[in-house]
């Protein structure tokens, strides 16, 4: 069954183009963990983000959580507290 990941991120104030252009930077790589399809990231708050990302199955999400830390990390200018990133089963629907 495919996976999901959800991570909500809380920005320090004034932090939300920071973190836009770093994500942005680093998209690249987040596409590149091994069984992932791809992610998507909404503003969910004035300073908050929710990122999803998209796996072919659960256990490929849990696997990347390594990366996905190391990645998190990076951003610790930006948070004001750390990721919250949980994984489920689940499905998901593409357009093409």
């Amino acid at each position: 069954m495919p996976g999901i990941s959800k991570t909500v991120v809380s920005l320090k104030p004034g932090k939300m183009e920071d973190v836009t252009k770093f994500l942005d930077e680093k998209a690249g790589e987040i596409n590149q963990l091994a069984g992932g399809l791809g992610f998507a990231v909404a503003v969910t708050g004035e300073d908050e983000l929710t990122i999803i990302g998209l796996y072919e199955a659960s256990q490929n999400a849990r696997d990347a959580g390594d990366k996905v830390q190391k990645l998190f990390a990076e951003m610790a200018p930006f948070v004001a507290a750390p990721p919250n990133r949980e994984v489920f089963s689940g499905a998901w629907f593409p357009a093409r």
